[in-house]
Parts: C-alpha cells; sequence; structure tokens
C-alpha cells in the first residue's frame, strides 16, 4: 500500500473520529447531567427513609404508651414507608449504574477508533522507512556496482598497459601498451594478405577478402598471440557481462564508459573476435544490445561488407 494511500484513509479517519467525538460528547453530557440527577434523588430517598426511619423509633420510645404505638405497629410502618423509599433508591442506583456503562461504552468505542488511527499511523510511519529503506538499498546497491566496475575498468587498462612485444631475436622490448593492439591490427591484415594473395605477395589491397577469409586470418592471430589477446578478451567481455547482469539503472551509460576505453584498432580487433567461434556466441549479442561500435572506424574494417555481419543496433542506430 502506497504513502499516499495511508494519508488518505488517515485523513478519513481524523474526520470520522472529530465527527463521532462531537457525537460522544454530546451524549455524554446528556448522560453526566441524568446521572447527576438520579444520584440526588437517590440519595434524598435514602436521606427521608433513614430520617423517617430515626423519627419513628424516636417516637417508638417517647409516646409508645400514650398513643399505643407498638413495635408490631413501628416493624409495619418502617416496612411500609422506609423500605419503600429505600427500595425506590436503589432502583435509581441502578439505573445509574446502566448509565455509568453507558458513558464507559462510549468512551471505548472513542478509545478504539484512537487506536485505529494511531494504527494507520504506524502503518504510514514504516511505510515511510520501508520507502528509505529501499532508497538506501538502492544507493548501496550502486555503489558496490560501480565500486566493482571502475576496478574491472582499472584491471582491464593495467592489463593493456602490460602488454609487450618482443624481438624474437634479442627479445628486447619493442612495443608496449596500447600500441601492440595496433601491431596486432597490422599482423591480423598480413595473415590475410599471405591467405588472399599468397605468402610472397606485397599486394595489400584486401577488398575481396571475404569474411571467412578474415576469420581464419584472425584465427592465426589468435593462436599466435593467444597469451596476449585470450586474457584481453576475457577482461573486456567480462565488463560488458558484468553490466549486463546487474540489475541497475541506464546501463548503456556504464557501457559507454566501458567502450570509452577501447581504441579505434582495439575496436576492430574486437570486432572480428566476436564473429570468431570464441566470441560469437556470447560477446557479439552485448555488442550489439550495448553499441560497443558506435564510434567504430570503418576505414579500418578489412571489407565495408562486413558491417552487415552485426545489427545496426551494435553501431548505435
Amino acid at each position: 500500500m502506497t504513502e499516499n494511500k495511508i494519508e488518505k484513509e488517515i485523513e478519513i479517519s481524523v474526520k470520522r473520529i472529530e465527527t463521532r467525538q462531537n457525537e460522544i460528547d454530546s451524549e455524554l453530557t446528556v448522560l453526566s447531567k441524568q446521572i447527576k440527577k438520579y444520584t440526588n434523588w437517590a440519595w434524598t430517598f435514602v436521606i427521608g427513609g433513614g430520617l423517617i426511619g430515626v423519627l419513628s423509633i424516636f417516637w417508638y420510645l417517647c409516646k409508645n404508651e400514650e398513643t399505643g404505638f407498638g413495635i408490631n405497629q413501628l416493624g409495619d410502618f418502617m416496612s411500609g414507608t422506609v423500605a419503600a423509599l429505600w427500595s425506590l433508591a436503589g432502583l435509581f442506583f441502578i439505573y445509574i449504574a446502566f448509565l455509568g456503562q453507558k458513558q464507559q461504552i462510549l468512551n471505548q468505542q472513542l478509545e478504539i477508533m484512537y487506536s485505529q488511527l494511531e494504527v494507520k499511523y504506524t502503518r504510514l510511519e514504516l511505510a515511510g522507512q520501508k520507502a528509505e529503506m529501499k532508497e538506501q538499498n538502492s544507493t548501496l546497491k550502486q555503489q558496490r556496482f560501480e565500486n566493482t566496475f571502475f576496478q574491472l575498468i582499472s584491471l582491464f587498462n593495467s592489463i593493456v598497459n602490460s602488454l609487450d612485444l618482443r624481438n624474437s631475436t634479442t627479445k628486447a622490448v619493442t612495443t608496449t601498451g596500447r600500441e601492440c593492439l595496433n601491431v596486432f591490427y597490422k599482423r591480423l591484415r598480413k595473415h590475410l594478405t599471405e591467405i588472399v594473395h599468397g605468402r610472397s605477395s606485397s599486394n595489400d589491397n584486401l577488398s575481396s577478402a571475404t569474411i571467412n577469409q578474415t576469420l581464419k586470418a584472425f584465427s592465426r592471430l589468435y593462436e599466435n598471440e593467444k597469451a596476449d589477446l585470450s586474457h584481453y578478451y576475457r577482461t573486456i567481455y567480462r565488463i560488458f557481462k558484468f553490466i549486463d547482469n546487474s540489475d541497475i539503472e541506464d546501463k548503456k551509460q556504464y557501457a559507454a564508459i566501458a567502450r570509452a576505453q577501447l581504441s579505434s584498432y582495439e575496436q576492430i580487433l574486437i570486432f572480428y573476435n566476436c564473429l570468431h567461434i570464441h566470441g560469437r556466441e556470447k560477446f557479439k549479442p552485448l555488442v550489439e544490445k550495448f553499441a560497443i561500435f558506435k564510434n567504430l572506424d570503418d576505414s579500418l574494417l578489412i571489407n565495408e561488407r562486413d558491417r552487415s555481419e552485426y545489427e545496426i543496433s551494435a553501431y548505435g542506430e
């Protein structure tokens, strides 16, 4: 139940209590007057009966010899007057008790209504606390996600920065960091040139290369550079998979941050990796979902026709 609905219920209950309280106050005022009136009458009969009884006894003690007012007459007189007056007073007291019970019932009705109102206020407070806790949980969840996400980004950049290529003869480091990925791209084109034109060919025109030939060249590159590329691809895939599996809002915002870490050559290498057996099943759907190739440099594609291998969503269209 929403807070607005509870607040509306409380507003209705308050109005109902105010109306009923006015009615009960009027009834209690009438009952108080009746109780006071009947109490006065009851005590009047009690006192009157007592006075008559005292006077009768005094008369009996003082005048019985002269008037012949004996004990029998005294008993008959008192039972006919004093007892009758006190019985009537007893009826009044019983009626007063009934009126007092009615007062108590009216007060209990009012207490019950206030208790119900208090329950509604408690529900409103709990609903507010629940909404606040939900907001806090959402904030904590967002913070936990962002901490892990940026740790993955940092790990990815560390992996890229740790790349190095060595001279096959001297073992000296020739290339480091992101420049290694530029070299991998050039090696991909070299492998494809050998497939399309032959090993000894110097023709670097690859416009006639088919996608199958390109993927075959990529397989050669991957096998030769597996130590570096496998780690690289697994990490960047895990970043986008982590975004996809989360339940945060605006996932594309974080996907854009991850995409911004990629150079033009990296995007091309990921492009062909996701068409290859290593990435087609799991990574390619994420590429299309998060528009990873939104800023793709088409001039680096082996063949312009290769764009059609992806849904247009991969390019943010």
